[in-house]
């Protein structure tokens, strides 16, 4: 075999191995703001990098129904999430209402309509195990 063909044939041995083969499995569930579901939120599903490791793979993202139900898909377009720990974030942005309304460069401004407890001060994880599918529902409060 020419040196030029083992090249091709490590590289792909190498990616097959890499966070492209992690196992992905399905995850819904459904999210809901007190006691209510919460429409038009979008889910996402961040990795956590195991110690010692630095890529921690693909993320995974939905947005709720008006059931607030979601099916999450990783950013390479497969359904579910990968296994392993997730930090979960959840945002559903608005146009923030107030005394002066004034329209700024780039559209008026939005506010979170979701607590920053779960988004950017997030704390919520959840485990994704082979198999699946998975259920992962979230109880949010506005207090």
């Amino acid at each position: 075999m020419k040196p030029h063909g083992l090249l091709g044939v490590a590289l792909v041995m190498a990616l097959g191995c890499g966070p492209e083969a992690a196992k992905v499995v399905p995850v819904s569930g459904v999210v809901t703001l007190d006691g209510k579901p919460l429409s038009g939120a979008t889910i996402t599903f961040s990795p956590v990098a195991k110690p010692g490791e630095t890529n921690a793979g693909d993320g995974s993202a939905g947005k709720t129904d008006a059931n607030g139900q979601y099916t999450l898909a990783t950013t390479r377009g497969l359904p579910g999430a990968q296994v392993g720990k997730h930090r979960v974030s959840i945002h559903l942005l608005g146009q923030q209402a107030g005394a002066s309304d004034e329209r700024r460069r780039g559209g008026p401004p939005v506010v979170n309509k979701v607590p920053a407890r779960y988004n950017v001060d997030s704390q919520l994880t959840f485990d994704v195990t082979a198999p699946g599918p998975h259920t992962a529902n979230f109880d949010l409060t506005s207090k």
